[in-house]
């Protein structure tokens, strides 16, 4: 249904190779930019209680702030020690500049 799709952030309001934090319907969600493309999950670590989008991203992984776990950003797949349960991730798509996320639905 076209109507799930909610606003997340305009294009230009993120770097790429970045993550920045947003609020939809009081649901805190990261989302990431990697080589032109775009990326949603939730915004708290799965191990931590820490914010994503305060980690580091290289190329198409985050690092949380709090114990340097690592997830994958397009499926998030927990990577590495000490994380094991993955984030959920949401779809994603750009239309005339700005980033929409499916937010009734996890990947």
């Amino acid at each position: 249904m076209e109507n799930d799709w909610v606003f997340a952030i305009n294009v230009d309001e993120i770097d790429d190779e970045d993550v920045e934090p947003i609020e939809i319907e009081g649901k805190e969600i990261a989302i990431y930019r990697n080589n032109g493309q775009f990326y949603a999950s939730v915004d708290k670590c799965t191990h931590g209680n820490a914010f994503l989008s305060d980690g580091v991203v290289v190329g198409d992984v985050i690092e949380c702030p709090l114990h340097q776990g690592r997830f994958c950003i397009k499926t998030g797949k927990a990577l590495s020690a000490p994380v094991s349960v993955p984030i959920k991730t949401f779809e994603v798509k750009v239309d005339d500049g700005k980033v929409f996320l499916k937010f009734g639905q996890t990947k």
